[in-house]
């Protein structure tokens, strides 16, 4: 608790809307600011915006 008691208040409010393990993660490679962190979860949890080159369901094997 203290770990996260140190941390910036941008990165506490992470830590609160995320959970320690995903802003752990992130800051272990190498996200240190507050707004790229939401920037990434936001991107993960919407989705893909490119739909797939071929036509095919991304769930379809590549060779089908």
């Amino acid at each position: 608790m203290a770990r996260i008691d140190a941390m910036p208040a941008d990165i506490r409010a992470c830590v609160h809307e995320y959970g320690l393990t995903v802003v752990q993660a992130m800051m272990e490679g190498g996200v240190k600011k507050a707004k790229h962190m939401h920037h990434i979860v936001r991107v993960v949890r919407e989705g893909s915006y490119q739909g797939p080159r071929d036509g095919k369901p991304a769930w379809v094997a590549p060779n089908a």
